[in-house]
């Protein structure tokens, strides 16, 4: 297990300091976006316009302690607690006696999951469920009724809406392995959600798309993890 963190924290340092990170072609209505380069998230677009990287957030996880951790020019920007039900707690260090930026749960309506979004001050968001966008096969919404794991590939989009039920924005997936790359993760948020907590919100996205590929068919018989990495096209 030591040995694993070790290699990812490895691939953040060389993704923080700029070595192999591609460029994304992002949809010009998004003001957040993040893509995953194998298990690192690079923030591609956000308020500061700074690239940013989401990393494990320490060589050795102990209790209590963050799972991941944003940092822009090796200065820790904010620190993510995961809740093992694809939930996230962002606060702005790696100490957990820090009042939370924001949470982010899940719930689920025929196995597809919506998100609640609250921030740490400011009125909270509910999603839609993620409808497929794409016109392509697999599942009408990300879901975990997915059979196989090219079920999971595809575009969705899933709204989001204030108290009132009015949208006030949108959270966009793309997952191929024919994307720029694997998973790319775009947002347009309304004001008064923080950046960090659009990380939130990717991270709890990527726990729950890591069950449901863990929990399909892979019907690629030499690789069984998730499709993390994409393949590029020539």
């Amino acid at each position: 297990m030591r040995i694993t963190t070790l290699i990812l924290a490895a691939l953040g340092t060389l993704v923080a300091s700029g070595c192999g990170v591609r460029t994304i072609s992002l949809e010009s209505d998004s003001s957040f976006a993040m893509h995953q380069e194998n298990r690192v998230f690079v923030v591609d677009r956000s308020s500061s316009d700074a690239k940013s990287v989401v990393e494990p957030a320490g060589w050795i996880r102990l209790p209590g302690d963050p799972a991941w951790a944003l940092s822009r020019n090796e200065v820790t920007r904010a620190a993510y607690w995961i809740d093992g039900n694809a939930g996230t707690t962002a606060r702005s260090s790696e100490h957990d006696s820090d009042q939370p930026l924001g949470t982010v749960h899940p719930s689920w309506e025929n196995e597809a999951i919506r998100l609640h979004i609250a921030p740490g001050q400011g009125e909270p968001l509910d999603s839609d469920v993620f409808t497929r966008t794409d016109g392509s096969g697999g599942t009408l919404a990300l879901g975990r009724t997915a059979r196989t794991i090219l079920d999971v590939r595809g575009r969705y989009q899933a709204a989001l809406r204030d108290a009132s039920g009015t949208e006030v924005g949108w959270l966009r997936l793309r997952i191929g392995p024919y994307e720029q790359a694997a998973r790319i993760y775009e947002a347009a948020l309304p004001a008064g959600v923080d950046d960090r907590l659009g990380v939130a919100a990717v991270l709890s996205l990527a726990q729950e798309i890591d069950w449901i590929e863990a929990h399909t068919t892979n019907v690629y018989e030499n690789d069984k993890g998730p499709l993390i990495q994409s393949i590029p096209l020539h």
